[in-house]
């Protein structure tokens, strides 16, 4: 027992040296043995019990700072499962833990140091060159549901071979059963177990990185759970029928998902979420977050809530300062009280895009908004999509795929196709981050849901739509150094015709304003032919077409209508464009011959 304190204050001292302000919470397995420390103010005794004790409660000291119990045990090692004791028969899973066995089961004790990360280094991913795909862990590699992380590594040549730079994952915290959009999260600091667990989240990062991939997390702080939940009366306190020491403890508690709101004000659950965020970037090397619903952070019943900004503020702030290379992304409302986001979900620009392309009849489309859909918020502030979880899913009011939104009956008709395509184009083309959804890039028309795996046959029996797909990320992105407009922030419509659905705009670098890029897009049901309308271009000299989406490369039954080039006048800066119905087509200017 004499050699106790002295282990104990090693592993305190090599916890701080790590970086920790002030000795963590959770559980540290050594080669020595396992400290365990966890904040419990209210209880009046605290053990520890698990494989390493038959289950026998260990008891637990109460430390010197308020409510921090803590017990060095030689005997406890890595991969064994423990719970803690409160007052005597209160068996909680560890809220720290990295590890659990299930979202009704037993914590495990895991050494966070221990993988071996080998060489790969995270890829540094300016913004301009960032295309997101969304996934979902669970359905994405199309084998029966819950697929693993490991089955996920099997795409990613795929996805590496699509031009994508950037994953950004659907919540992977541990959430209850196998089968879960994953914004239920029981266990913050858990990796979901039927995904393959913490091991298998960064076997996953460091083969995306290896491919020259960031990946970024969907992260859940506006509610937990609501079921499965051993956070809720933690320490067995509370007031009324509220949840104890993590949750408010009056109306505030409510959210539309149920009344587990945690305390924004509380400093040791304002700590707890700030040590997960920090757990992911510095433990699982992720690139960055996007956080789930800021609004509901933001607001509650008693209106808007000051400590829900703070504690984002200050993260915020803390990991500019110290990663300052991770993506700070929020779903809504991260541009208002200087909470120091990056970027933001535009659900504007996408139901406004969305809502034109759905429409079924021509008149009804709305040049103006489509005009507005570029120049309203251009830049890299936010990410912009056709396609989301939440917008492509059965369960939200019977939403659907971009294409089976279009054409219900026939979601694969050349109407919904075309459009479709369109609207991805617009995407890429548009000032922006670009994201798509899982799937979309090979025209899936199945709503999203946890129980679905996606169909990667289609990957081939739409190979035409993967090589648009192909073709356009690869433009975004100036691969071949032939569009480096669309990599810019700024845009300008050269024209507006609302009568024939038509559209023209072009795209720039701000310091390379003499190279722009140049869109031309029909929003009609018409193939201009003979009658191709008159279209003015930026500068005079000879303009490339890049890309028309009308190409028979990518649909046998697509018209391939548009011509190869341009040639643009100095005295008449305009030329007649052939265009295809519901089509896109990119220029470039080519540099004047020697």
């Amino acid at each position: 027992m004499k050699k106790l304190p002295v282990l104990l204050l090693t592993l305190l001292v090599s916890l701080r040296l790590a970086g920790a302000d002030s000795p963590p919470l959770g559980s540290f397995p050594t080669a020595s043995g396992s400290l365990f420390r966890v904040w419990a103010p209210f209880a009046k005794s605290a053990a520890v019990a698990g494989e390493f004790s038959d289950w026998q409660p260990r008891d637990m000291d109460a430390m010197d700072t308020d409510g921090i119990w803590s017990l060095f045990l030689p005997e406890a090692r890595e991969g064994q499962m423990y719970k803690f004791i409160f007052n005597g028969d209160n068996w909680k899973r560890d809220p720290r833990s990295r590890q659990v066995e299930h979202s009704d089961g037993n914590s495990i004790l895991y050494d966070p140091a221990a993988f071996d990360w080998g060489a790969v280094r995270p890829p540094e991913m300016p913004r301009e060159d960032l295309v997101l795909y969304q996934l979902h862990v669970g359905t994405f590699a199309g084998c029966a549901p819950p697929a693993t992380f490991d089955d996920a590594i099997s795409r990613l040549d795929y996805l590496s071979g699509l031009g994508i730079t950037g994953i950004q994952l659907m919540p992977v915290n541990e959430f209850p059963g196998g089968l879960s959009w994953g914004y239920n999260p029981a266990d913050l600091f858990a990796i979901e177990s039927d995904y393959g667990g913490p091991d298998a989240l960064k076997r996953f990062v460091r083969a995306a990185h290896a491919r020259g991939m960031v990946v970024l997390a969907d992260i859940v702080h506006n509610h937990y759970g609501p079921t499965d939940l051993d956070l809720w009366r933690f320490d067995g306190w509370h007031e009324q029928d509220f949840g104890g020491i993590y949750f408010y403890c009056d109306s505030r508690i409510h959210t539309p998902w149920g009344s587990t709101r945690p305390d924004f004000g509380r400093p040791e659950v304002r700590a707890f979420i700030r040590d997960q965020v920090f757990m992911f970037l510095e433990e699982y090397r992720l690139d960055g977050f996007r956080w789930d619903s800021v609004y509901n952070i933001l607001h509650s019943d008693h209106g808007f809530n000051p400590q829900g900004r703070d504690m984002l503020r200050e993260i915020n702030m803390d990991m500019a300062q110290t990663h300052p290379h991770a993506l700070r992304v929020a779903e809504d409302t991260g541009f208002e009280h200087d909470l120091h986001f990056q970027a933001q979900w535009d659900i504007g620009h996408r139901w406004a895009l969305f809502n034109q392309l759905s429409t079924a009849h021509d008149p009804e489309r709305d040049m103006h908004t489509i005009a507005g859909t570029l120049t309203d918020w251009p830049g890299f502030q936010r990410v912009i999509f056709t396609e989301a979880h939440d917008y492509v899913a059965h369960m939200n009011d019977q939403r659907s795929r971009v294409p089976s939104m279009i054409h219900p009956d026939e979601p694969e008709s050349i109407w919904a196709r075309k459009r479709a395509l369109l609207g991805a184009a617009m995407i890429f083309t548009t000032p922006g981050i670009p994201m798509i959804f899982q799937g979309q890039e090979m025209l899936e028309t199945q709503a999203f849901h946890d129980d679905t795996p996606l169909r990667w046959e289609r990957a081939q029996s739409h190979a035409g739509t993967v090589r648009a797909y192909t073709d356009l990320i690869r433009l975004r992105r100036n691969l071949d150094e032939t569009t480096p407009g669309l990599r810019g922030d700024q845009v300008r419509v050269d024209l507006l015709d609302n009568e024939r659905k038509l559209i023209a705009f072009s795209r720039w670098q701000s310091d390379r304003p003499d190279e722009p890029t140049f869109v031309v897009a029909n929003f009609s049901a018409v193939d201009y032919a003979e009658d191709a309308p008159v279209i003015p271009f930026p500068a005079p000299g000879l303009w490339q077409r890049r890309f028309n989406s009308d190409s028979t490369a990518y649909a046998e039954d697509f018209g391939n209508l548009g011509p190869e080039s341009v040639v643009i006048q100095a005295d008449t800066p305009a030329a007649p464009v052939p265009m295809g119905r519901y089509s896109l087509q990119i220029f470039s200017k080519l540099p004047p011959a020697e």
